[in-house]
């Protein structure tokens, strides 16, 4: 019988405030570069040592309960190793053993979900170079920042097709796999089952395949859309979808805005004149923030009704009801840090 070993997040509580540090089992799986500190106080920094994105340290403590500051190791920093990093920069994981009940492999477990055919979907698309400009230390953004991915200044990004409504996820996965779906252990998810022409497809329409965005959105989202061909027909139908509207007036609205603001109607204008009348209603914008900016970052797809390999996304999107615009207007952004 194999043993998955698995990060299990907890929260702290905040209702009985105290002034102690206390001390905390387990590792700081830190999210994004922040500044590790000598004295939280001061905010010294000797050897100027910063935390690396997905690198879990030992744990030490927490200034106090609810507090802002987690104290852990940081092998070889100067002074001492003992730093601290702010509670925003990551998460605290103890390390837990369960038993899957199954001799495989995490990458090999197979599942194999059952119900019916999700009919109300939301397909999520993004615009890469905004995407990476707040995470710059993933692969991929460090691979388009550096001029390798220029496909992805031609298209929306696949993100995800998610099974509708919001919560519908999960679909008979097992505690063991739900609770390694963090971004620095999707490479220990179980890998989709998918031909070798979906991934060869799927990795250029989707640039977070270099991250195993595949297999979290697998995970989470393709086991409830309960489609017969598994994930292969989850990632196909995503690849056609997506694919409708990269070669639409959509996309050439970005392109041809590279570096200029957008609005949200003339987005929804051009999926009307796409893909009909009444199609803009279903679509709604997703911005950032970044650095005084306004980023569109992502574009939402409401979707109603069984999606084939020959369905007209119109029709789709008119089957579903109408949303609100979300965010009004933003930036298309460059690749590259701006």
């Amino acid at each position: 019988m194999s043993r998955i070993l698995f990060f299990a997040l907890i929260s702290f509580s905040c209702s009985s405030p105290a002034l102690a540090f206390i001390k905390l089992e387990g590792y700081f799986i830190a999210e994004k570069t922040c500044e590790a500190f000598h004295s939280k106080n001061r905010q010294t920094n000797p050897g100027g040592i910063t935390t690396h994105p997905h690198m879990a340290y030992t744990m030490l403590g927490i200034n106090k309960e609810g507090g802002d500051f987690f104290q852990v190791e940081v092998p070889g920093a100067p002074v001492t190793t003992s730093r601290w990093v702010s509670t925003d920069c990551g998460v605290h994981a103890v390390r837990a053993d369960t038993h899957t009940g199954a001799d495989e492999e995490d990458d090999e477990v197979v599942l194999e979900p059952n119900g019916t055919e999700s009919t109300d979907n939301l397909l999520t698309l993004s615009w890469q170079p905004a995407f990476c400009e707040t995470r710059p230390g993933k692969k991929e953004c460090r691979d388009l920042n550096d001029g390798n991915l220029p496909h992805t200044t031609r298209q929306l990004s696949i993100h995800g097709l998610w099974p509708q409504p919001r919560g519908n996820d999960y679909c008979g996965v097992p505690a063991s796999v739900r609770n390694l779906d963090t971004p620095g252990n999707w490479h220990r998810l179980p890998a989709p089952q998918i031909d070798t022409e979906t991934a060869d497809a799927l990795q250029a329409a989707m640039p977070g395949f270099a991250s195993f965005l595949h297999h979290h959105e697998w995970i989470k989202h393709g086991t409830c859309y309960f489609g017969e061909g598994g994930a292969d027909e989850y990632y196909d139908d995503t690849l056609y979808l997506t694919g409708l509207v990269n070669d639409s007036a959509v996309v050439d609205l970005f392109i041809n805005n590279v570096g200029q603001e957008i609005t949200g109607a003339e987005i929804r204008a051009a999926f009307d004149a796409s893909f009909g009348s009444g199609s803009g209603e279903r679509v709604q914008i997703k911005c950032t923030p970044d650095a005084g900016r306004t980023l569109i970052n992502e574009i939402w797809i409401s979707l109603g009704g069984t999606i084939t390999p020959t369905s007209d996304l119109g029709e789709l999107m008119r089957a579903a009801a109408p949303i609100g615009t979300g965010c009004d207007r933003g930036i298309v952004d460059p690749a590259g840090l701006q």
